[in-house]
């Protein structure tokens, strides 16, 4: 019984050194200046501390589908995820359209199932993978993925640590999220208060009245409000003599 308690604290104790580089590393992530190296250093992170990653990257789901790799740890990544996005099909992929965890433990078990990227994969010599499903706003945003040069590479302890990884990658995406509306939404109300000062000055109305014209304006032309205040601005700009 001794040793087997023995081998268990050796478990134990190797899983709360993981831990602790993990949260350690936590602290890095503030100090990123875009979502990009935020996810970048999360990818590092991942490859550091998780002994069976290799490799790491991050794909987005982004408007009509299309699929962005913004970033990675290695060219390797960057070409398999150029095939991905191409054909559609992958571990990433899947792990974004249908399943929250895709496991592989051996590429060349999936050469039918994934034919363009499972031979990709073994002539970079990636053998197995880990990819989670990311959430931004409730919705599918993307996936963040795993590899290794080694088959049936990736254990419970890798998928607990890419799980915490994924989490905080989703945190990244959700604020970036969050700032982007926000600038977009200071943009607009600048938009729109510079079209009510042209209409107030132009027609001698009051804040309200203008704001009203602009609306019915949206309303009437089945445009965003912004829109319509940006058209009034460029019309009433001075016009250049060519």
């Amino acid at each position: 019984m001794l040793p087997e308690v023995g081998r268990y604290q050796d478990v134990f104790t190797e899983q709360d050194e993981r831990l602790r580089d993990f949260l350690a590393t936590g602290r890095r992530f503030a100090a990123a200046t875009s979502v990009e190296e935020t996810l970048q250093l999360i990818l590092t992170s991942a490859v550091d501390t998780s002994p069976a990653t290799d490799l790491a990257g991050v794909l987005l789901l982004e408007g009509r589908g299309k699929i962005t790799s913004p970033a990675t740890t290695d060219e390797v990544v960057n070409q398999l995820d150029e095939i991905q996005a191409e054909h559609n099909e992958g571990p990433c992929v899947a792990s974004i359209y249908d399943e929250e965890l895709v496991v592989v433990q051996d590429f060349a078990d999936d050469l039918e199932r994934w034919p363009h990227f499972a031979r990709a994969a073994l002539d970079r010599d990636v053998h197995s993978s880990l990819s989670f499903q990311l959430f931004s706003e409730g919705k599918r945003a993307g996936s963040l993925n795993l590899f290794s040069h080694r088959k049936h590479a990736f254990g419970e302890d890798d998928r607990i640590l890419g799980a915490l990884f994924a989490n905080q990658a989703g945190l990244a995406l959700r604020g970036a999220q969050r700032v982007a509306q926000l600038d977009r939404a200071v943009a607009s109300r600048g938009v729109i208060g510079t079209a009510k000062g042209i209409l107030m000055e132009r027609f001698g109305i009051g804040d309200d009245e203008a704001f009203q014209r602009l609306v019915r304006s949206s309303q009437d032309t089945n445009i965003k409000l912004v829109d319509v205040a940006q058209w009034l601005i460029d019309e009433s700009a001075p016009k250049r003599e060519g």
